[in-house]
């Protein structure tokens, strides 16, 4: 059982405020799901995410997507930082201010130095917004 995943499941339906993370916390992410290789974080898109015709601007689909990989990695319990080497993002849909979305994380493979992950934005009815892979190593 790994203690730090315990840990964490007891924020499930709580907002996130208190990561390590100044961008963490200003995405004020409501944690949906906690797994060893898996996060789920819900937001809300505020006016400041969006670009000028109020969709959820594409820049900020894709730091969300980074942050949560990076929010699974320290959840799983890895006491070194890992570093986004890529980040590949297909953008499939989009959504307008005020629309709630979820982030799913994966972590797809990890070894002492370099970690794989994918990851999925979903808006309403689960309809899939975007994707992305990266791949993370340490110093």
């Amino acid at each position: 059982m790994n203690q730090s995943v315990e840990f964490y499941k007891q924020y499930i339906g709580q907002k996130i405020t208190t990561a390590p993370s100044a961008f963490g916390n200003w995405l004020n992410g409501k944690v949906l799901k906690v797994e060893e290789d898996s996060l789920s974080i819900e937001f809300e898109v505020r006016d400041n995410m969006t670009n000028p015709v109020k969709m959820l601007h594409g820049g900020m689909i894709a730091a969300m997507m980074d942050e949560i990989i990076g929010m699974t990695i320290f959840v799983n319990g890895e006491k070194n930082f890992f570093y986004s080497i890529n980040l590949h993002v297909d953008f499939i849909s989009n959504v307008n201010v005020g629309t709630n979305v979820v982030v799913t994380s994966k972590l797809i493979k990890k070894s002492s130095r370099l970690i794989q992950a994918e990851c999925y934005l979903y808006g309403p009815e689960n309809k899939l917004l975007a994707k992305a892979s990266s791949n993370l190593i340490t110093a």
